[in-house]
């Protein structure tokens, strides 16, 4: 069989004929033409094609888990996909950790401080028969653990009150108003657009009366001056001052930031206020 198929090898490229006999008639005999390269491609293409066919119904079969590892492929896959998440996870656990702490630190260092406007009674509580000067308001600061008050006196004779509070003045910061007075909504002020970073000045002269970190608007100063008015800033990303400091126009009292849940972008959160009622700094400003 073996020389048969030798022979037929080497004569691949010619065209025989083959005759087979009959040993019980030997008369009798049958003859073929064939072509032996025709012949040997063809069962090469068979036995691909066979080998093919079974390693599709293989592959389709529970059997292809064990053949061709399906199921390590899926895993691995799956592997890498929640091991990216857990990357992305632990970048977002990283900055929030970071927030939590700069707000832990702020919170440990400074008091929880708030302003309220002292009333009729406690004026003469604090300073007997003598009467509260028109147009003039006192302001406590209270703090946790206690309350403390600025010094009325130095606020009622100081003279940064008696040239009275000139405006219209130039804007705390050179920027683009980017949310307009809206009290309605309960936005009781404008909100400028600047750079991180920028110089944020005094509008006139006064005392600081609070100066404080909160959740919501982050670093805010609020500066008490004549004829009763009362100006607040928010969203600071560092404030140069503290309650009963005095403060001239024109000096910077802190940076641009965007500190605070409530701020979207850098910005200053400006507001005007006299005698308890907010007022449109857009009136009172050179915007221009």
């Amino acid at each position: 069989m073996i020389s048969l198929l030798k022979k037929l090898m080497e004569r691949r490229r010619e065209e025989l004929t083959l005759l087979l006999f009959d040993d019980d008639n030997p008369h009798q005999q049958d003859s073929y033409r064939i072509h032996p390269g025709k012949m040997f491609l063809g069962l090469v293409v068979v036995n691909l094609l066979i080998v093919f066919i079974v390693m599709i119904i293989l592959y389709a079969t529970p059997i292809g888990t064990y053949l061709f590892n399906k199921e390590n492929r899926a895993i691995r896959s799956s592997v890498l996909e929640v091991r990216e998440r857990i990357s992305a996870l632990q970048d977002s656990l990283e900055v929030r950790d970071e927030q939590l702490s700069e707000i832990q630190r702020v919170i440990r260092d400074q008091a929880d401080t708030s302003f309220v406007i002292s009333s009729t009674d406690e004026w003469n509580e604090m300073y007997g028969e003598q009467e509260q000067p028109s147009g003039v308001m006192t302001y406590q600061v209270s703090e946790t653990g206690g309350s403390s008050s600025l010094s009325s006196d130095q606020i009622i004779n100081s003279d940064i009150f008696k040239s009275g509070t000139m405006f219209p003045s130039e804007p705390p910061v050179r920027g683009t108003v980017s949310n307009s007075y809206q009290p309605d909504k309960g936005h009781f002020g404008i909100d400028i657009a600047a750079r991180t970073g920028t110089d944020v000045r005094s509008v006139a002269d006064g005392v600081v009366i609070n100066s404080e970190w909160t959740l919501n608007n982050g670093y805010v100063l609020q500066i008490l001056h004549g004829d009763g008015f009362v100006t607040v800033y928010k969203h600071f990303s560092e404030v140069n001052y503290t309650a009963g400091n005095v403060v001239r126009k024109g000096d910077v009292i802190g940076k641009v930031g965007e500190t605070g849940l409530l701020a979207s972008g850098p910005h200053i959160h400006f507001e005007i206020w006299k005698n308890g009622a907010s007022l449109d700094p857009e009136q009172y400003l050179n915007l221009n």
